[in-house]
């Protein structure tokens, strides 16, 4: 009998903490990130989706608690849940201070950051208690016994024994007697030894300078330890050496939302925006991109040498202004503008109506007539739009974004709403299949810098190189055009149902070693497989400029159960932090693409001196 109440009362413990609401205990406290790559999840369960990861020391305030889990708010101001055990609780203050704010209107926010949102302002001659600190920011107890978060260096700090306390209450008081310490609103000091909580997003370097490769990044909210500071640059540990970072702003810092200050970077017409269309097709709609990474540079010329601007959040819409290179002049929803790298954000293209063109490849020319004897006008690049005014011959009369007209090679484009132009008959009439790789809930590899989910890099590749076999007279067919998850089953059969000459699955590396890098293209019959793979991978190699691991055998189910010539395309791997940029980029993408397309090209144009 007092077994079975035993047991009675564990099953009704257990029913009672599955049933308790999510509690507040913890709601205002913070915690800080203890593991690297802590998982920030859906719902507080192991089963729930991953929404994105933080890095180690990354301080979170608490909104509520269940069970073992954490509900967080997210330096992005999303919120999300945490395992409780991966964290740890924030140092508490001292007992018995008081803070007093040294300027008139301090904003008091949700968190220990310039990101959070502002709930309040405070005044001087009013003291609060102090309830926390996180790094340099303070957590204070407001009228109410609500809570909120000021900055350290602009306030003062005062024993509960001193005189001078008054009820709190938002009381309007002058200027503050003194002034605040000579810092940055980033907490820049030239203090060594302190701690320094970051509302930034900065790169890492090995060195000060911007020209050696990045190691790492930091994001909002992580903590660091201030070694030492030279020339717009802070060193600190990181991963057991002495690295860099740049002081947030340096070179120009744009006056923070809403501090009365002027914008240094006003809103700028487009170029040429003015320009009158009459008697011309309307000019393309402007491009848009999305910021793929948070605390993205934003810069005053496009190179990584030139100074800070400020930074953009993870997913923030971008007006294209021009481009150079790899690099995009972009006006931000506040009307700032500036550089951004173009492998750090997702270009989209305007939709069009009526005929006309996508550009195929890098630099293309435009010319003021339909010849290469013409001059040179414009480069274009690849993904670009333009509206078709005439043909003439092989050439396509196009009205580019300033509203004048320029001809382009129609064998260099794919056009919508007219003929395609074909030069040489290679690849007319093949029929190729193109696999993008994972899709749905299939995600396939994720990139360890930037965690790039492979299925989406898989499917800009594969259309990429569609629009490049379509162009040379190809039929192509797409196992999928949209994020979708098929079976590999379905693949291959795709290939069988439509007879297709060849089958070519694209995919992207990951590697235990972060060190690891290159391409790799597979195939397992040989004969017109192994032909077609190794073709493939020299063009790719060739076109990327990627390290070159060879062609080889590789056992996998589209290619083992697929009677049509069939090769699998590791292009790279996400799980090198620099070949992981480069293939988030759209100009590389175009490049493995060109790659592909050359390969196959090559491969079928051997076919035909073989006599088939």
């Amino acid at each position: 009998m007092f077994q079975q109440q035993k047991i009675l009362r564990t099953i009704m413990a257990a029913v009672c903490i599955v049933s308790l609401p999510v509690s507040a205990a913890k709601a205002e406290s913070s915690v800080q990130v203890s593991v690297d790559k802590l998982n920030v999840r859906s719902g507080p369960s192991l089963q729930d989706q991953v929404l994105t990861t933080l890095p180690v020391n990354s301080v979170l305030p608490v909104l509520a608690e269940q069970g073992e889990w954490l509900n967080v708010r997210l330096p992005d101001g999303r919120t999300g849940w945490v395992a409780g055990w991966l964290v740890k609780p924030t140092a508490q203050a001292n007992t018995g201070l008081l803070a007093e704010s040294q300027t008139t209107n301090l904003n008091v926010r949700t968190g220990p950051g310039l990101t959070y949102s502002v709930i309040q302002t405070i005044n001087p001659g009013t003291r609060y208690p102090i309830v926390q600190r996180s790094g340099d920011w303070l957590m204070i107890e407001l009228p109410s016994q609500k809570k909120g978060w000021v900055a350290s260096w602009l306030v003062t700090e005062h024993r509960a024994a001193d005189q001078g306390t008054t009820a709190p209450g938002g009381v309007s008081g002058g200027q503050a007697n003194g002034s605040a310490p000579a810092t940055s609103p980033a907490g820049q000091t030239n203090q060594q030894g302190r701690e320094l909580i970051l509302d930034y997003a900065p790169y890492v370097y090995p060195v000060p300078d911007y020209a050696q490769p990045a190691i790492g990044q930091l994001h909002n909210g992580e903590i660091i330890t201030v070694l030492t500071e030279q020339n717009g640059w802070i060193q600190f540990p990181y991963n057991g050496v002495n690295a860099w970072i740049p002081k947030q702003g340096t070179g120009q810092t744009p006056a923070p939302a809403g501090s009365g200050q002027p914008n240094p970077n006003p809103p700028q017409p487009a170029p040429n925006a003015g320009a009158p269309s009459s008697g011309q097709p309307q000019s393309p709609a402007k491009q848009t991109a999305t910021v793929q990474t948070d605390g993205l540079n934003l810069r005053g010329q496009p190179s990584t040498n030139s100074p800070i601007l400020g930074t953009l959040k993870l997913g923030t819409t971008l007006t294209i202004l021009e481009q150079q290179g790899d690099w995009y002049r972009v006006q931000t929803p506040d009307g700032k503008t500036g550089w951004v790298a173009g492998w750090l954000i997702s270009v989209q293209q305007p939709a069009m109506s009526g005929p006309h063109v996508t550009i195929l490849n890098p630099d293309t020319n435009i010319r003021s007539g339909p010849g290469t004897q013409y001059d040179i006008i414009k480069r274009v690049q690849t993904g670009e739009k333009y509206a078709i005014v005439k043909k003439e011959g092989d050439w396509f009369q196009i009205t580019l974004s300033d509203g004048s007209t320029g001809y382009v090679a129609g064998w260099l484009v794919s056009p919508q709403g007219m003929p395609p132009v074909i030069k040489g008959n290679e690849l007319v009439g093949k029929v190729i299949v193109v696999d993008p790789g994972h899709g749905g809930n299939d995600t396939g590899a994720t990139g360890s810098s930037f965690s790039t989910q492979e299925k989406t890099v898989n499917l800009q590749v594969g259309l990429l190189l569609k629009n490049k076999l379509e162009a040379a007279g190809a039929k192509v067919i797409m196992t999928r055009s949209d994020d979708r998850k098929l079976t590999l089953q379905q693949r291959v059969d795709i290939a069988v149902q439509n007879n297709a000459d060849i089958f070519v699955s694209i995919h992207h590396n990951t590697h235990p070693n972060s060190q690891t890098n290159g391409t790799i293209v597979f195939y397992y019959n040989q004969g017109n497989s192994s032909k077609l793979a190794s073709l493939v991978q020299s063009e790719i190699v060739k076109a990327t400029n990627y390290k070159d691991l060879q062609s080889r055998f590789g056992n996998y189910y589209v290619l083992r159960e697929n009677p049509i010539p069939s090769i699998l395309a590791e292009i790279g791997f996400l799980s090198n932090y620099n070949e992981e940029m480069r293939l988030r980029s759209e100009k590389q993408q175009d490049l493995a693409a060109e790659g592909l397309y050359k390969g196959i090209l090559q491969y079928f144009a051997s076919q035909n001196v073989q006599g088939g």
